[in-house]
């Protein structure tokens, strides 16, 4: 094999590797926000009862403590996963790449850190 033939291969490949690494980010990122977001909120958290939140945060702190490290690696995964799209889809284009890394790095921030009030406001 010729040389350029050789790198075209190893850039092929190193294209796919990212691709399927980005593909266990987003299965991470979705695995660990079910568990984080849906079981152990669910457990833990009375809406409009700050009292037994707190008293079901203080009775199951493991699980607190579990939830919370899941939540951070959810956090982390979409993170990897936004950089390894923004490098994938830099041949479409600058600025494909560059909303995909807005839109990405928008979506990693806490989503809870207001509450669910649209939910509240429905309920009373």
């Amino acid at each position: 094999m010729n040389p350029p033939v050789m790198l075209e291969r190893i850039a092929e490949t190193s294209t796919r590797l990212k691709a399927r690494i980005t593909g266990v980010f987003y299965l991470l990122t979705i695995l660990t926000g079910i568990f984080a977001q849906g079981f152990v909120s669910g457990r833990l958290v009375v809406d409009g009862d700050a009292a037994a939140t707190a008293t079901n945060i203080l009775a199951h702190r493991g699980l607190f403590q579990l939830g919370f490290a899941a939540h951070l690696i959810e956090m982390a995964c979409q993170i990897a996963m936004t950089a390894l799209f923004y490098d994938l889809l830099k041949p479409a284009g600058k600025s494909v790449s560059l909303l995909a890394a807005f839109l990405g790095f928008a979506g990693s921030f806490p989503q809870d850190t207001g509450g669910d009030s649209s939910r509240r406001r429905m309920c009373t």
